[in-house]
């Protein structure tokens, strides 16, 4: 009686366990229930796992849709929560502006170029028209959600009955890629799109698509040149072209290179200055979680074929080698990586589908393995992330006084917080609180902040109890929701 009734709702466990998470407000547990009721549905379907395995791509696919949805409208919400900071996208934002306004891609916060900081000569003149049309940091973030877009919907026309399952990995498992979704935009944020593009277009002959998101790809920041030796390793081992693959992978290998000792160091008018900090037996144990937390949202997958885990290693390898950041899994240093370990996962679990099909229905108590893995390492939902950055009544009356103030205040200097910055309107600020120091710069008329941020609290409260008690400066009365001082006259 028992078994009839797990086996009669088989196909609905799983779908109601990813349900209950994709929709928790809070950390509660409770589809653990349902996830342990499908594994149990496993053994008691035996006889028919392998003709009708006990899953429903099209309920699968909804939940991808409503996941997508889910975080983009989080991405867009968090300009009125003040969610974003000057590092990175009121940075990128700062340079879009200056460039539109005076002709000149630098940042005047640092006193660099913006070419001595990160060489991204596509995204400039890529950003330039979006910006001519509204000069808005909105352009970004939509940006990175249609990346985000566009790299679902190819992934699914690869494989319409593989695909939705490596994209669970990939949009709602993946600690890394999820730190790189929510982080702040950065230029690379555009890969996942094209790394997409040219695998799509390679599968479809179509070489001219091919070249220009190849060219493109390039130019949007100085390690992009990985996209190219990654791309030339499958040539040269699944395309087997070894002349073209030698090629591309050679080129750009001498692309990033060039930029990184030559290229950044002219711009930034520094030998020093130079995008990666090169060190590969930094960390190790680090780096050992870096890679197992990579690889494990997507069952290792291309461990199966040397081949495709093989066109990973290149984008693995700049992260390890990079600073700190690159390998702690908490920026949006992964972004490149998770898109290829996606692609290749996903042309491994087709190409050995029906083999792995069998030996789990033969060896069944592994199929408890992935369960355990993912529910061990699962991230916040994505309802999570969207209550968190929900703005409060504090945040939308912040987020209009502010354009108020912007209005009335066109063309004075401003200093102002590092959250405010993405808002900004202009090219003539500076930022009140960088790098976790107080900045009053005595230039600005006016400083302007909003108290309460999503990093370096502390250090905020510290800047503004500091200008609180400065002489130089005074409260103006009249804004109640963000703080605005002006310089004493």
């Amino acid at each position: 009686m028992l078994s009839t009734l797990i086996n009669k709702y088989k196909n609905y466990y799983l779908i109601a366990g990813l349900t209950l998470w994709l929709f928790r407000p809070t950390g509660n547990d409770f589809y653990i229930i349902f996830v342990l009721l499908y594994f149990i549905s496993i053994f008691v379907n035996k006889p028919t796992l392998i003709n009708d395995p006990p899953i429903n791509i099209k309920a699968i696919k909804i939940i991808i849709y409503i996941s997508l949805v889910l975080i983009t409208t989080t991405l867009f919400m968090k300009f009125m929560s003040f969610g974003y900071h000057y590092l990175d996208l009121g940075y990128d934002h700062h340079l879009s502006i200056n460039l539109l306004i005076n002709n000149e891609y630098f940042n005047k916060v640092y006193n660099i170029s913006g070419f001595g900081d990160h060489f991204s000569p596509s995204f400039v003149s890529f950003i330039y028209f979006f910006y001519m049309i509204s000069a808005t940091s909105f352009w970004l973030v939509f940006l990175k959600c249609a990346s985000l877009t566009i790299f679902t919907i190819l992934l699914l026309k690869l494989n319409k009955k593989l695909a939705p399952i490596i994209l669970l990995s990939y949009l709602l498992f993946s600690t890394h890629n999820i730190s790189a979704i929510y982080w702040e935009f950065d230029t690379t944020s555009l890969m996942p799109a094209l790394v997409m593009i040219i695998y799509y277009s390679i599968i479809k002959s179509n070489w001219l698509v091919f070249w220009i998101a190849m060219i493109f790809s390039i130019g949007l920041k100085e390690n992009a040149g990985v996209v190219w030796v990654c791309y030339g390793l499958y040539f040269i081992f699944i395309g087997k072209k070894i002349r073209f693959g030698s090629f591309i992978a050679g080129i750009g290998l001498l692309y990033m290179v060039v930029v990184w000792y030559i290229v950044i160091p002219f711009f930034a008018q520094s030998p020093n200055n130079i995008a990666s900090d090169i060190n590969l037996f930094r960390d190790i144990p680090l780096k050992i979680k870096y890679i197992f937390l990579a690889y494990a949202p997507f069952l290792f997958l291309p461990f199966l074929n040397w081949r495709w885990l093989l066109f990973t290693l290149p984008a693995l390898g700049i992260n390890l080698i990079g600073k700190p950041p690159m390998y702690s899994g908490s920026f949006h240093y992964a972004d490149i990586l998770t898109a290829l370990i996606a692609v290749a996962s996903l042309m491994t679990l087709t190409e050995n589908y029906e083999r792995i099909k069998t030996y789990l229905f033969e060896n069944r108590m592994l199929v408890l393995f992935p369960i355990i893995l993912i529910v061990s390492i699962i991230p916040e939902s994505p309802m999570q992330k969207f209550v968190r950055y929900y703005p409060d009544e504090k945040d939308r009356a912040a987020f209009f006084e502010l354009n108020k103030f912007l209005g009335e205040h066109p063309t004075q200097k401003l200093a102002v917080s590092s959250n405010i910055s993405p808002l900004m309107d202009r090219a003539n600020f500076e930022i009140f609180v960088a790098d976790s120091q107080c900045k009053i710069n005595n230039n600005a008329e006016y400083i302007v902040y909003y108290d309460q941020t999503y990093r370096d609290q502390v250090h905020l409260d510290q800047c503004i109890k500091n200008l609180k008690s400065s002489k130089l400066w005074k409260k103006v009365n009249k804004y109640q929701s963000i703080g605005v001082y002006e310089v004493r006259t």
